[in-house]
């Protein structure tokens, strides 16, 4: 089993280990039935893809939709919690993808004031992302994540086992975070993501997993509020959330995102804050994977207004997160948002 720190030794230790390995997690989940303290809160895909692993112990089946990210969720959560006569000696343990995560580590969060929380990612996504680093929250008025907290996790589990009942659409969604990481922090790591053979082998999988665990741990500890290099980690999100909402939801989150890395870079090239060979080697990578980024825009006002509410912005202008250089990010402040969906429409 392979091992990743996150190292958060500050006034208080919030310092915690990420697992990953390949079928330890029916293990895991017996050790928690023993202590009798666990609440699980469990995506209803993976409690109906594996019922035996949850048969012992109190659950909350959740859907997890970007719809039913939201107070509502919330509220039913800690109702549960409540039913269940949750104190702060118990610990949620959050099963799926980053729905799923997001929202029960805001429910947590603010749970008697804060309860601890385990998360178990069964996404590529979220095992290669959004597990580590603390982040929780919610959608609120079509703004996605515009509500929640920092909390970090007791520890992470990531068993690969769980992607052997993923889609191909949902592997692929997770893995342009994986080129994001590659992209933005080494070099060497997007040269490898550029082949198009065994993503899915074993190896390969657990490699890429502690590849961006590794990247993400160091990140957050040298950031964990997200002041400075952390927005790095942000690289085609604010075009990819736009895109999302724009879409219906109808474009997954890591697609999105690979849309949004080419637009992002593709304005900071006209910009002169990108070289044209990081425009042609990202478009290349990301057509090797067979990424579809040429989006037309169904409602320009809806674009435009998701754009100007990324939490990134400020007083009108938005922050990017751009990548001059494979491998080696930066942030471009004060970009207008009329401007940046222009590109989007011109390019198509």
């Amino acid at each position: 089993m392979d091992k990743v720190l996150v190292d958060l030794k500050k006034e208080v230790d919030y310092s915690y280990e990420i697992l990953i390995g390949t079928g330890f997690i029916d293990r895991e989940i017996n050790c928690f039935e023993d202590t009798g303290t666990a609440l699980f809160l469990v995506d209803e895909n993976v409690y109906n893809l594996y019922p035996k692993l949850f048969s012992r112990v109190c659950c909350f089946v959740y859907r997890a939709e970007e719809k039913r990210k939201n107070f509502d969720s919330v509220k039913d959560i800690l109702s549960f919690f409540k039913k269940n006569r949750a104190h702060r000696k118990n610990v949620l343990v959050s099963v799926g993808g980053g729905i799923t995560g997001d929202v029960g580590g805001f429910a947590a969060s603010v749970y008697m004031r804060g309860i601890p929380f385990v998360n178990v990612p069964t996404t590529f996504l979220s095992m290669v992302d959004s597990s580590v680093g603390g982040k929780t929250g919610i959608n609120f008025d079509d703004v996605k994540n515009l509500v929640g907290a920092f909390y970090q996790p007791q520890k992470v589990l990531i068993d690969t086992g769980f992607l052997d009942t993923l889609s191909g659409e949902e592997f692929m969604s997770g893995f342009a975070e994986v080129i994001k990481y590659a992209a933005v922090f080494d070099r060497d790591f997007f040269d490898e993501l550029k082949k198009s053979e065994n993503l899915k082998s074993s190896d390969f999988l657990r490699y890429t997993v502690r590849k961006c665990c590794e990247i993400k741990a160091e990140i957050v500890k040298l950031d964990e509020r997200e002041s400075g290099l952390r927005r790095l980690l942000n690289f085609g999100h604010t075009v990819g959330h736009a895109v999302e909402i724009d879409s219906g939801h109808t474009v997954k989150h890591g697609h999105a995102v690979a849309i949004g890395m080419y637009y992002e870079t593709l304005f900071a090239f006209r910009k002169g804050d990108a070289d044209k060979k990081v425009l042609e080697e990202l478009r290349g990578v990301l057509s090797v994977h067979e990424y579809d980024i040429d989006y037309k825009i169904n409602n320009e006002t809806l674009f435009l207004d998701a754009l100007k509410s990324d939490k990134k912005a400020a007083d009108s202008k938005l922050v990017l997160a751009v990548a001059p250089h494979i491998g080696e990010g930066s942030i471009v402040e004060d970009v207008s948002a009329e401007e940046l969906m222009e590109c989007v429409k011109e390019s198509v």
